[in-house]
């Protein structure tokens, strides 16, 4: 009976800490906040759109999209191959592996983690609708600039 009754209180325990995170994530529009645990740096933000089946994005030089399977994995990218900076060049070769097989996380403040064995490889953030064009921010657009 003890047995049991540990089993159940194990079993309620993970079923709470998975309530925390959920790989289900609100469609839209997010930007590109860290690669690699570096904050995304860019004159203009990279803005990814997820539909649920698609994670799709423009920048910081070529358009590039992902298919997403039932299990929220993003599948092998497909990109534009025009040539642009360096620095933006190596960001976007890095943001594109990070993305590559990586599972998708959704956090409770409508935050999508890209995660690899575990670890974080890409921070996406809503865009904020209520930004004006003077609030400075790297993760977020003004709406009237969408």
């Amino acid at each position: 009976m003890k047995f049991t009754a540990a089993i159940l209180a194990i079993l309620s325990l993970l079923a709470l800490s998975a309530c925390s995170r959920t790989p289900v994530a609100a469609a839209g529009q997010y930007v590109v906040a860290e690669v690699n645990g570096q904050p995304v740096e860019t004159p203009k933000p990279i803005v990814v759109t997820y539909t649920g089946e698609r994670l799709s994005g423009n920048g910081p030089v070529n358009n590039w999209n992902f298919p997403i399977s039932k299990n929220h994995t993003l599948g092998l990218g497909i990109s534009t191959k025009m040539a642009g900076p360096d620095e933006h060049m190596t960001l976007e070769d890095e943001l594109l592996k990070a993305l590559n097989g990586g599972e998708l996380v959704a956090e409770s403040d409508g935050v999508i983690l890209v995660q690899k064995s575990g670890t974080t490889t890409v921070v996406l953030t809503p865009i904020d609708p209520s930004m004006s064009p003077s609030d400075p921010s790297p993760t977020a657009i003004p709406a009237n600039e969408q």
